[in-house]
C-alpha cells in the first residue's frame, strides 16, 4: 500500500514539472522599459496615394504593440503621393515634412520608406519597412545619452493653446551639438487611401481609412532648438528645460487626438538619441 501511495505522489510531481514547461518559439513582450531607456523614433514616410504605404503602417502599428511606449511613430506625408486631388482631397502634407524630405532625399527613393532615428544618413538612411523591425530591436538595446520628460503640460480647450516644457537630462557624459525637435502629431483621421497590401487589389481604395500618428506640425521649425553647442561636456545629472507654447487650430484638429512628441538629435549627424511623446490633453 505504501508503495502505491509514493507512485501516486511521484506520477503527480511529474506531472506539474511537465506543466511548467512551454515549448518553443514563443513571442515575450518587450519588458525593458524604464525611466531611462532608449526610445526609437520611427519616421514613416507616406501618402495617400501611396499603394503600399498601407503596409508600413501595419508595420508600425505591430511594432508598437510589441515595444509598447519604448517607439514612437510620425507618419510623415511627403511627395507625389501626398498631393490632394479630386478622389484625394484631403492635405497632410507639412513644411516640415518637405524640409525633411528634401533634406534626407526620401520620396525621390518611392514610398513607403522611412527613417529609423535618423541612423545612417547621408548615405543609408532610408529604409523599407520590411526592415524597421531588426533596426529598431537593435537600437532599443542602446544605452541612452539621455532621459526626456514633459514638465507641466497644459491645454486650454477655450484658446486652444498648449504648453508646458521639455525637460532633457542626461545620464551620460557627452559633449555632442544637440537640437531639440517638438513636433505635433494626431491620431484618428478618416479619409481614402489607396491600397494594394494583399497584392490582388481587391479594396483598391479604403474610402473611410484611418490614418494614424499624422505629422501635423513642427512646433519648433524644421530643424528645432539648439540646446548645447558642442563646445563644452554635458555632465551626467545636468537638465536643460525647453518651454514650448503652440495653438492648436480648433476648426480641422482634433485636440483630444493629438500628442506632443519631442526627439534629440546629434546636429552633426542627424541622429535621433532619445524620442518621448504625451498626449496634448
Amino acid at each position: 500500500m505504501k508503495k502505491i501511495v509514493l507512485l501516486f505522489i511521484v506520477i503527480i510531481a511529474l506531472t506539474f514539472q511537465a506543466c511548467d514547461k512551454i515549448d518553443g518559439p514563443y513571442t515575450v513582450p518587450y519588458s525593458g522599459q524604464s525611466a531611462f531607456s532608449k526610445k526609437v523614433l520611427i519616421e514613416d514616410y507616406t501618402g495617400h496615394t501611396c499603394v503600399n504605404c498601407p503596409c508600413a503602417a501595419n508595420e508600425a502599428k505591430s511594432l508598437e504593440a510589441i515595444y509598447d511606449t519604448s517607439v514612437v511613430v510620425m507618419a510623415v506625408h511627403v511627395g507625389y503621393f501626398a498631393q490632394p486631388n479630386t478622389q484625394f482631397p484631403q492635405d497632410f502634407t507639412t513644411t516640415a515634412g518637405t524640409d525633411w524630405d528634401n533634406k534626407f532625399n526620401i520620396s525621390t527613393n518611392g514610398l513607403p520608406q522611412g527613417m529609423i532615428n535618423r541612423i545612417g544618413y547621408p548615405n543609408s538612411n532610408i529604409f523599407y519597412y520590411t526592415a524597421w523591425a531588426s533596426n529598431v530591436a537593435t537600437l532599443i538595446a542602446q544605452a541612452p545619452y539621455m532621459s526626456m520628460s514633459f514638465q507641466n503640460n497644459a491645454y486650454n480647450a477655450a484658446t486652444g493653446i498648449v504648453s508646458g516644457s521639455v525637460d532633457v537630462k542626461f545620464i551620460k557624459l557627452n559633449n555632442l551639438k544637440l537640437n531639440l525637435q517638438i513636433c505635433i502629431t494626431e491620431d484618428s483621421i478618416i479619409g481614402p487611401q489607396s491600397n494594394n497590401c494583399d497584392n490582388t487589389q481587391a479594396i483598391p481604395t479604403i474610402t473611410n481609412y484611418v490614418f494614424m500618428h499624422i505629422l501635423r506640425t513642427a512646433v519648433n521649425g524644421s530643424w528645432g532648438t539648439t540646446i548645447t553647442s558642442g563646445s563644452a561636456y554635458n555632465l551626467v545629472g545636468s537638465d536643460i528645460l525647453t518651454p514650448y507654447s503652440y495653438t492648436i487650430p480648433t476648426s480641422n484638429w482634433k485636440a483630444k487626438n493629438c500628442h506632443l512628441v519631442a526627439f534629440v538629435y546629434d546636429a552633426n549627424t542627424y541622429e535621433v538619441l532619445q524620442v518621448q511623446q504625451i498626449s496634448v490633453q
